[in-house]
């Protein structure tokens, strides 16, 4: 099984990421209020349906690229550029709106910034083994 991964590491790590996204934006979609209370006052149910339906078009993205024989270097740059910019706006959210955040609102997006950095290691990994495949 770990040869598998191994040897299909950006596949497997895009549809992972897919998979992911559809049932965190489902979670956030059925669960906006109760969400939004955990996070912190400015986390009104708006604010978190919006970020629900943005994980739902993230996971289906990432599912169809997923699904590509070799997924496209332009489609995983994409959503590497993606992944950084969630780091920086979670980093920027906890440095200046950190007292609208409660502190399990803080924990929270401080493990999702985490887990979204490690993901992005991955696929550039997988995309560099990718890269290196197609030229050996």
């Amino acid at each position: 099984m770990f040869a598998t991964l191994n040897r299909n590491l950006l596949k497997s790590v895009m549809l992972a990421d897919g998979v992911f996204s559809l049932v965190t934006g489902l979670g956030l979609l059925v669960f906006a209020g109760p969400i939004g209370a955990l996070v912190g006052p400015h986390a009104a149910p708006a604010l978190v349906t919006g970020f629900a339906v943005f994980f739902l078009l993230w996971g289906a993205f990432h599912l169809a690229v997923g699904r590509q024989e070799r997924p496209s270097p332009a489609a995983v740059r994409f959503v590497m550029t993606g992944d950084a910019l969630w780091v920086l706006g979670s980093i920027a959210v906890l440095l200046f709106a950190r007292d609208g955040l409660t502190l399990t609102g803080v924990g929270l997006i401080a493990v999702a910034a985490v887990a979204v950095a490690d993901i992005l290691l991955l696929k550039q990994i997988g995309l560099g083994r990718q890269q290196r495949a197609a030229f050996a």
